[in-house]
């Protein structure tokens, strides 16, 4: 009988972890196994965004938001990605120097101003979620079909409470 190692990653100091052996001995076994998969998903992806398209993970977080919906606010940024303000305004700032998006201030309250992405931020953002997208196949090629729903129906439930946690 072979050991499954699918899920090992290597140490040069330790040799071996499994992450199930990880998962199986904390108390917060479904929570870690959602980060795991998320950052499993994410993180080698920014690195890539980042070395091959110069965007740090907040001006890749503002990009998305606002091919998804165009026109919020900085403030509106922060609060849908739960990230700090400070460093999407940040990002913005960079985004705006790179010619990515544009600001319209507000009418009536110059402290507002909403964002669009400009032509070349469409391109940017069209060329890096490519990236994302054949990330999402290949994370999702082990469920089938209705697996793939389940996840999905149970993943949007639990999106709609996080407002109500403590």
């Amino acid at each position: 009988m072979t050991a499954d190692t699918s899920n090992t990653q290597t140490t040069a100091s330790e040799g071996a972890v499994n992450i199930e052996e990880i998962i199986r001995n904390t108390e917060i076994p479904l929570a870690y196994r959602l980060a795991y998969v998320a950052n499993s998903y994410r993180e080698p992806l920014l690195r890539t965004v980042e070395r091959e398209f110069g965007l740090i993970r907040p001006e890749w977080t503002v990009l998305l938001c606002l091919a998804a919906r165009p026109g919020l606010t900085s403030t509106e940024v922060a609060e849908v990605t739960g990230q700090a303000r400070n460093s999407i305004s940040r990002a913005v700032k960079l985004l705006e120097k790179k010619g990515f998006i544009e600001r319209i201030q507000d009418r009536t309250d110059r402290r507002k101003a909403s964002m669009l992405l400009t032509d070349k931020g469409h391109r940017i953002y069209e060329d890096v979620v490519d990236l994302f997208k054949r990330r999402e196949v290949q994370m999702l090629n082990g469920l089938t079909p209705s697996e793939r729903l389940t996840l999905e129906t149970l993943l949007k439930k639990m999106t709609r409470e996080v407002g109500n946690w403590v």
